[in-house]
């Protein structure tokens, strides 16, 4: 069985920390995190192995979400990938905009943990 690798993409540490705490129930896993989406970028590309999902913060300082989807799109890993674009913007516009710009789910803040859990588990069976 392979070792998921989720990638956190979060320039809040409160958040990053809450996040990762959730991924941590996942024994068997790797936990990478990034600050901003120029950092979480140069990482993939620098890796053989892809992450099974990508929590990405939509609004970030350097590299927001967006451009990060917009930069990712460039390369073939691309379609590989699940990005769940997370925010605290939870209107609809906000949410179709991620989603049209390459998310896969978005989930917004604060965090309901069911729903964070709920797109683990559907990364991780598909």
């Amino acid at each position: 069985m392979n070792t998921p690798v989720f990638l956190l993409v979060e320039d809040d540490p409160y958040n990053r920390d809450i996040l990762r705490e959730i991924l941590e129930d996942y024994a068997d896993c790797v936990i990478v995190e990034t600050t901003n989406g120029r950092e979480a970028l140069n990482w993939i590309m620098g890796q053989s192995k892809l992450p099974s999902l990508i929590l990405l913060d939509m609004m970030m300082p350097e590299m927001d979400g967006f451009e990060f989807l917009q930069e990712l799109a460039q390369h073939p890993q691309r379609q590989q990938m699940r990005v769940a674009g997370v925010s605290a913007r939870a209107h609809s516009h906000d949410r179709d905009r991620a989603l049209q710009a390459g998310c896969w789910r978005y989930l917004t803040k604060p965090f309901d943990i069911r729903e964070i859990e709920s797109t683990i588990a559907a990364a991780l069976a598909s």
